[in-house]
């Protein structure tokens, strides 16, 4: 227990984060291998992938996101573990689906469909874990706690992708039963998790329940209860985006957060199908090389950072703690940058090719940096504008603008890269350091704001002690 340091944790989040401990030891091998940028170097060199195909596999796991607003919206005002165990199982299962993928260029396109299913999927069990996440850990403690869970859950995704590159390189037909071998262990994890309960969940339906039988919606909503989605308006979009809108411009910090939101992570995915392109087709890597730039690397990096990143967290708070972020974000689409500079110089020999890998490693540091406190702000920074019964309506919003920008961003910055080659690159920088602008300006307001509170709330407080003096 030292050693996960589950005693500096209060005593009613002990429990659960033991057990999240243990299920992520398993299930995170699944994770890393569903959710990382494997299948696209799969894609690229074991079926030789157009660019486009690249772009697809490499945009699935944003894009997926965009179905989080109905994942966010089934939670409103349901039991989340049945949620979790359905969406689970059924990444798990389309992950399975790949033993029968015949090995050839329509292959390729049925290989990307069954990843891009399992990371629909996957996108709600992220969605369901955050909702979980609000529930049993408290908020002074959400940082470190997500990072820890983050950090077994990294460690563990490092082995099967380092040992898939050296798998795939003695045979490239290996993910007919690799893939589904490792989706049997995630299955594994889904029992241990089975033990995990949720605070206080029984009497929040009770609640509201009792708030909403012989209530009209206005009633409702003066309460504080966001009224659960039917089953006809989780498959009826436009009542969702209603929903989605209205809270948006009901709370405009959270809509300008989300804005920044957009600015930084358009750039990083502008450019995530490049790298792909440029290690395996220009540069020619081999699957452990580039799974080693493009995956192994950042994740590295990111176990050693996100102790560091989960203490800044706590301390400053999501505004300033993103702008920090921003930084790191801005530094790896620099680098990388300039490492496809160089690659454009290389014909398949010579000096050029020290320095495209020497800028690509720099850039693959700094982005695992950046990942690192993504990985903590990207999952519970939204609660800072929603600690109460929204949180699953901002978490859906938040994820589904996800999916939004990975709808487009990836397919934009490929074809930016086939007629402008690196420029992409100067493209995705610029849009990177407005989002930066976005989080600073926030920061700034939000600290003039608490200076205002804390005055007024002195002159307040300094009549009242000189008539009890």
């Amino acid at each position: 227990m030292d050693f996960l340091r589950i005693r500096q944790l209060p005593f009613m989040a002990r429990r659960n984060y033991l057990i999240e401990m243990q299920h992520l030891l398993v299930w995170g091998l699944f994770a890393g291998l569903v959710e990382g940028t494997v299948s696209a170097v799969v894609v690229s060199k074991t079926f030789g992938g157009s660019n486009f195909l690249i772009t697809v596999v490499q945009a699935t796991p944003a894009f997926a996101n965009l179905v989080s607003l109905v994942w966010g919206a089934l939670i409103v005002g349901r039991a989340k573990m049945p949620i979790f165990f359905s969406l689970a199982a059924a990444s798990v299962s389309a992950t399975l689906t790949i033993a029968m993928t015949p090995d050839s260029q329509l292959g390729g396109w049925i290989f990307a469909i069954q990843i891009c299913l399992a990371r629909v999927f996957m996108s709600g069990v992220v969605t369901t874990r955050a909702s979980l996440w609000k529930s049993n850990y408290p908020r002074s403690h959400r940082g470190r706690i997500t990072a820890g869970l983050q950090i077994v859950r990294t460690l563990v995704s490092l082995p099967i992708i380092l040992g898939c590159g050296a798998l795939f390189d003695f045979d490239h037909l290996a993910y007919r039963w690799f893939y589904p071998g490792v989706a049997c262990i995630g299955a594994v994890g889904l029992l241990v998790f089975r033990r995990v309960h949720v605070r206080g969940e029984r009497r929040a339906l009770a609640e509201r329940s009792a708030i909403a039988n012989g209530n009209d919606e206005d009633t409702i909503a003066e309460a504080g209860v966001v009224a659960p989605f039917s089953m006809v308006a989780l498959v009826s979009p436009w009542q969702i985006i209603g929903r989605m809108r209205e809270a948006l411009r009901q709370d405009p910090r959270f809509a300008r957060y989300c804005t920044a939101q957009m600015c930084l992570g358009s750039a990083n995915l502008m450019v995530m199908p490049v790298n792909t392109i440029v290690l395996t087709k220009v540069l020619h890597l081999s699957y452990t090389s580039s799974n080693g730039l493009l995956d192994v690397v950042p994740r590295m990096v990111t176990l050693i950072m996100l102790p560091i990143w989960a203490r800044l967290f706590d301390r400053v708070g999501v505004l300033r703690f993103r702008v920090v972020n921003s930084v790191c974000w801005a530094g790896s689409i620099l680098f990388c940058g300039v490492g496809a500079m160089f690659a454009m110089l290389y014909d398949g020999g010579g000096w050029i090719l020290g320095p495209a890998l020497a800028a690509y490693g720099i850039g693959r540091v700094a982005d695992g940096m950046a990942q690192s406190g993504g990985a903590i702000a990207w999952n519970i920074g939204h609660l800072h504008f929603a600690e109460d019964d929204k949180a699953e309506l901002y978490m859906g919003i938040h994820v589904s603008l996800t999916g939004f920008r990975g709808l487009i961003a990836p397919f934009l910055g490929s074809f930016l890269y086939e007629i402008m080659d690196w420029g992409v690159f100067a493209v995705a920088l610029a849009v990177s350091i407005a989002g930066l602008r976005l989080f600073k300006q926030l920061a700034k307001e939000e600290k003039l704001a608490r200076k205002a509170a804390a005055k007024s709330t002195a002159s307040v407080s300094a009549p009242v002690s000189g008539r009890m003096g």
